[in-house]
C-alpha cells in the first residue's frame, strides 16, 4: 500500500511538472540553440543524479551490456524524443506541442497490438485509435492556419511522440540492473552527451547567448523537468505497465495550454479546442476499453435494446 501511494504521487508529479516544461523549453529556444540547450540540460541533470547515486552508494549496472541496456531509454526518450520536441518548439507553441504529444498513448496501444500482440482492441479500440489520430491531424491543420504550428513542426512532434512510446514500452519490459538513480543518471548523461555532439556538429555554437530567461529555464528544466519529473516517470514505469503510466499525457496538455495562453499569449481558437477534446477523449476512451473499465459488450447490448424500442 505504501509503495502504491508513492507511485500515485510520482504519477501526479509527472502530470503537473511535465505540463509546465513545454513553457520553459519554448522560452529557452527563443534565444538559445535547441540541441546545445538540451544537451546542457541533461548533462547537468545526469551529473547531479550520478553524483547522488555514487555518494549514497547506490548499485550501478555492471558490465558494458548492462550499462548499454540502461542507456537505451535515455537515447530513445531523451536524446531522440525530447531532442525532437526541443527542436520543434522553434515553430510550435508550447501548448500545441503538449497536445500533439497526447497521441503517445495511441502509439503505445498500436505498437502493443501490432508488434507484441498483447492487447486485442476490438472494433471499438480501433475506432478510438482512428478518431484520435484524425483529431491530431485536424489539430495540426487548424493550428497551422492560426500560426501556432506548421506542418514541419507537427511532423517532428509526432515523431517525438512515437519515439517516446517505443522508449516507454522498452522501459516497462526490460529489467535493468542497478538502482533507479544510477540508471536515470546514465540515461540523462548519455542523452546530454549525444545532443551536445549533435549541436556542435550542426554549427549551433556561434548562436550561444546566455540571458536571464535561458538561465532560469535551464534551472527549472534541470531540477523539475529532468531530475524530479523524469525520475518520477521512470519510477512509475517500473511499477505500472506502459499503457497505464503513459496516461499522464492526458493532463500535460491542459497544464501546458493554460500556461502558454496566460504567460506567452499563445493563440488557440474554438476549433482547436474541439479537436483537442476529440483527441484526448479518444485517448481516454481507449484506456478505459483496454483496462476493461468499460465493458464494451454490455454497452453494445444496451444500445441494441435501446434501438429495438424505437423500431
Amino acid at each position: 500500500m505504501k509503495n502504491e501511494k508513492g507511485v500515485i504521487l510520482s504519477y501526479i508529479a509527472v502530470c503537473i511538472l511535465w505540463g509546465s516544461t513545454y513553457l520553459a523549453m519554448r522560452i529557452a529556444v527563443n534565444s538559445f540553440p535547441p540541441m546545445l540547450f538540451a544537451g546542457m540540460r541533461f548533462l547537468l541533470a545526469g551529473t547531479i543524479v550520478l553524483a547522488y547515486a555514487l555518494a549514497t552508494r547506490k548499485p550501478f549496472p555492471k558490465g558494458v551490456l548492462e550499462v548499454s541496456k540502461s542507456a537505451v531509454p535515455g537515447i530513445i526518450m531523451l536524446m531522440g524524443s525530447n531532442g525532437l520536441v526541443m527542436w520543434a518548439e522553434q515553430w510550435v507553441d508550447s501548448g500545441i506541442t503538449s497536445l500533439l504529444l497526447s497521441a503517445t498513448p495511441l502509439f503505445v496501444a498500436l505498437i502493443e497490438v501490432v508488434i507484441f500482440k498483447d492487447n486485442q482492441l476490438g472494433w471499438s479500440g480501433w475506432m478510438c485509435l482512428i478518431i484520435g489520430f484524425v483529431g491530431t491531424a485536424m489539430l495540426i491543420a487548424n493550428g497551422s492556419g492560426l500560426g501556432s504550428i506548421d506542418i514541419r513542426g507537427g511532423a517532428i512532434v509526432l515523431s517525438a511522440s512515437l519515439l517516446w512510446s517505443i522508449g516507454s514500452i522498452y522501459s516497462s519490459r526490460v529489467k535493468l540492473s542497478g538502482s533507479i538513480a544510477s540508471n536515470i543518471g546514465i540515461q540523462m548523461f548519455c542523452a546530454g552527451f549525444g545532443m551536445t555532439i549533435i549541436g556542435l556538429l550542426i554549427g549551433e555554437t556561434p548562436k550561444v547567448k546566455f540571458d536571464s530567461s535561458v538561465v532560469l529555464s535551464l534551472i527549472y528544466l534541470v531540477v523539475f523537468g529532468s531530475i524530479v519529473g523524469y525520475s518520477c516517470n521512470m519510477y512509475v514505469l517500473s511499477k505500472w505497465p506502459a499503457s497505464k503510466a503513459i496516461t499522464s499525457a492526458y493532463v500535460n496538455p491542459v497544464v501546458a495550454v493554460i500556461l502558454g495562453v496566460v504567460l506567452l499569449n499563445e493563440k488557440i481558437n474554438i476549433m482547436m479546442v474541439v479537436f483537442m477534446m476529440i483527441t484526448l477523449g479518444a485517448v481516454v476512451l481507449l484506456h478505459l476499453i483496454k483496462y476493461k473499465i468499460i465493458n464494451v459488450d454490455k454497452v453494445n447490448g444496451k444500445l441494441k435494446k435501446f434501438r429495438r424500442l424505437y423500431d
